[in-house]
C-alpha cells in the first residue's frame, strides 16, 4: 500500500508543486497546524503521514468544499479509503457494519429484500449505492436535528465512515482494536455487549494478563484481521436464526475461534445454550405482543395510537415491530418497549458473551418482571372497562327503556352482561338484541 501512496505523491510533485488547489500537505499544513495542531501532529505521525500523503489524496482538492460555511466538516468515506485498503473495506461493506443502517436497513431487517434486491430501492437511490437520507428509522425522524447527530448517526454512519473504528487522521491498528472503541457504540441497556465481556472471565482475564491469555472484541469478531464483524454470527439483528446452511456455516466459524482455547464440544453446548435462551425469550416476547394488541383492539390504550401523534412511518396505528418508537406510549407498550429492546437481547446476547450476570439478572429477570407486569396492567385495564360499562349499564336501566317490559329488559341486560364478559363480540350482541326485540314485536 504504501508505495503505491508514494508513488501517487511522487506523480503529484513531477507534475509540480502542491497548491492550494490540490490541498496537498505544503498547502494544508501551514493553517492546520496553527488551527488544528493535535490533528496534525496525528497525521505527522501516522503511515500516512510518514508517506506524505497528500491531504487531497483523501480530502479531494476543492478547497472550498473542504472548508463549508460556519466550520462544518466534510467526512471521508469508506469509498476513498476504498482506493487503497480495497480489502479491508470489501470485508466491511458485506458485514454488519456495512449495512446501511442510518437508512433504515438496520431498523427493518429487510435482509430478505434485500438480498434479492427488492428491497434496495428502500434505502438507495435508483440505480446507485448512495444512501437515501429519507428513508431513516422511525426512532431518528423522532428526533431533533442536535440528538440524530449527537445520539444516532455519530454510530449509525459506520457503513460509510471508517474513522468510526480508526479515527480521522491516525493509522494505530491498536486503537481501531482496542475494545473501547467498540464501546463506543456497543454499550447500553439495548446492546451491553461491551459491558458484558469487560465483567465476564474473558474480560478480566484480558485486564490482568492480555490478550495473549484472554479474547477481546477483536478476537472473536475479527479473527486474523478481518472486517467483516459478522462471521461467526448465525441469526440476524432481531435474533431470527438464518437460513439452515447459512447458519451452520457461521456457527462452524465460531466454534473454530473458540476452539483456539476451549475444547469444540465445550463451544458447541455453550453456543447452542445461547440459542436456546433467545428462542425462550422470543416466546416470552411474542406473549407480549399479544396481549399489547389484545388491549389495542379492545381500545384500552391510553393514548390510543389514534389518538396520539401519528408513527412517522405507519400512522395512526399500533407499532410493535423493529420501527416501534419510544415517544407518546401507553403504559402497556412502553413495558413492552423496555421488555423487547432491553431485556429480551440481554438475556440471550448476555449467555453468547459468557457472562451469566446479564444472561440472567439484566436479561431473563426483568424479561419475567416485565411480563408479569404487563399481564397485570392488562388484567386491570379489562376489570376497569367491564366496571365502566356496568355503570353505564345500571344508568341505561335506572333512566328506563320505553316500551319495555320487564322479561324483556332483563334480557337485554343478560346479553350486555355476556357482551361485557367476553362471550359475545359486538357482532353477536347486536344480533342477539335484534332477535329479542323481533321476539318482543318491537
Amino acid at each position: 500500500m504504501i508505495p503505491l501512496l508514494l508513488a501517487a505523491v511522487l506523480s503529484a510533485a513531477a507534475a509540480g508543486p502542491i497548491g492550494p488547489a490540490t490541498g496537498g500537505p505544503a498547502s494544508c499544513e501551514p493553517c492546520h497546524a496553527k488551527e488544528t495542531p493535535a490533528l496534525v501532529r496525528t497525521w505527522r505521525e501516522s503511515a500516512h503521514g510518514r508517506a506524505r500523503v497528500a491531504c487531497a489524496e483523501c480530502h479531494g482538492g476543492d478547497a472550498a468544499r473542504s472548508h463549508p460555511p460556519g466550520g462544518g466538516r466534510v467526512a471521508v468515506e469508506a469509498a476513498t479509503c476504498r482506493r487503497c485498503h480495497a480489502k479491508a473495506t470489501a470485508q466491511h461493506l458485506a458485514s454488519k457494519h456495512g449495512l446501511g443502517m442510518r437508512a433504515g436497513m438496520g431498523c427493518t431487517r429487510n435482509e430478505k429484500e434485500a438480498a434479492t434486491g427488492e428491497g434496495c430501492a428502500a434505502c438507495h437511490e435508483p440505480g446507485s449505492s448512495k444512501v437515501r437520507e429519507q428513508v431513516h428509522c422511525a426512532r431518528f425522524l423522532l428526533q431533533s436535528p442536535a440528538m440524530q447527530r449527537q445520539g444516532c448517526t455519530a454510530c449509525h454512519m459506520v457503513e460509510t465512515r471508517c474513522d468510526s473504528c480508526h479515527g480521522a487522521h491516525g493509522t494505530d491498528r491498536a486503537l481501531a482494536r482496542d475494545a473501547g472503541i467498540c464501546a463506543t457504540c456497543h454499550m447500553g441497556p439495548d446492546h451491553a455487549q461491551y459491558e458484558m465481556w469487560k465483567t465476564s472471565r474473558h474480560g478480566v482475564v484480558f485486564a490482568l494478563k492480555g490478550r495473549a491469555e484472554a479474547p477481546d472484541c477483536a478476537t472473536c469478531h475479527m479473527p486474523g484481521g478481518s472486517h467483516d464483524v459478522s462471521q461467526g454470527i448465525s441469526m440476524d439483528l432481531a435474533g431470527k436464526a438464518y437460513p439452515a446452511e447459512r447458519r451452520d456455516r457461521e456457527r462452524a466459524k465460531m466454534v473454530e475461534v473458540c476452539a483456539s482455547c476451549h475444547t469444540r464440544a465445550f463451544a458447541r453446548r455453550e453456543l447452542a445454550d445461547g440459542d436456546a435462551v433467545q428462542r425462550e425469550s422470543k416466546a416470552l416476547v411474542d406473549e407480549a405482543i399479544a396481549i399489547v394488541r389484545d388491549l389495542d383492539s379492545q381500545g384500552l390504550l391510553e393514548p390510543a395510537p389514534t389518538a396520539r401523534p401519528p408513527h412517522p412511518l405507519s400512522g395512526p396505528k399500533l407499532e410493535l415491530g423493529p420501527q416501534m418508537v419510544y415517544e407518546n406510549l401507553s403504559r402497556p407498550e412502553a413495558i413492552f418497549f423496555r421488555l423487547k429492546k432491553f431485556a429480551y437481547v440481554t438475556a440471550y446476547k448476555g449467555v453468547f458473551h459468557q457472562n451469566p450476570d446479564y444472561a440472567h439478572w439484566y436479561g431473563n429477570a426483568p424479561l419475567k418482571l416485565g411480563l408479569s407486569e404487563l399481564r397485570s396492567e392488562a388484567a386491570l385495564l379489562r376489570r376497569l372497562r367491564i366496571a365502566e360499562q356496568r355503570l353505564e349499564l345500571g344508568a341505561r336501566q335506572a333512566s328506563g327503556e320505553p316500551g319495555q317490559d320487564g322479561a324483556l329488559r332483563r334480557e337485554l341486560q343478560e346479553l350486555r352482561e355476556r357482551r361485557v364478559r367476553g362471550e359475545l363480540d359486538a357482532g353477536g350482541l347486536e344480533r342477539a338484541q335484534r332477535e329479542a326485540l323481533e321476539r318482543a314485536g318491537l
